[in-house]
């Protein structure tokens, strides 16, 4: 399995920089509810933004480990190393869709 680098590159950046923005739009919303008397609600998008950057970790984990353990795996260590990809990559997608369900 061969990773394509700057593709990988511009991800992280994408992450890196989106999960800013939601941490930003947390504190504005913090400072805005302030002022109306309200709190509460900020910290979502605080949490979703935490959790884009945990979806964004077991994303980074799976291509680092698992495509140097599929590209030197014997044919009888494929399927376990298949499931363990499939196992993470359900994860990291259920860490982004909360990421994004909090940010809401």
């Amino acid at each position: 399995m061969k990773i394509n680098i700057q593709m990988e590159i511009i991800f992280a950046v994408g992450i890196i920089l989106f999960t800013l923005s939601i941490l930003i739009y947390g504190a504005i919303l913090k400072r805005l509810l302030g002022l109306v008397g309200r709190k509460g609600i900020w910290i979502f998008p605080v949490i979703g933004g935490i959790l884009l950057l945990f979806g964004a970790g077991i994303h980074f984990y799976r291509i680092l480990f698992y495509s140097d353990a599929l590209s030197h795996a014997d044919p009888a260590d494929l399927f376990p190393l298949i499931v363990g990809m499939l196992q993470h990559s359900t994860y990291e997608a259920g860490a982004i869709f909360l990421a994004g369900l909090l940010a809401l």
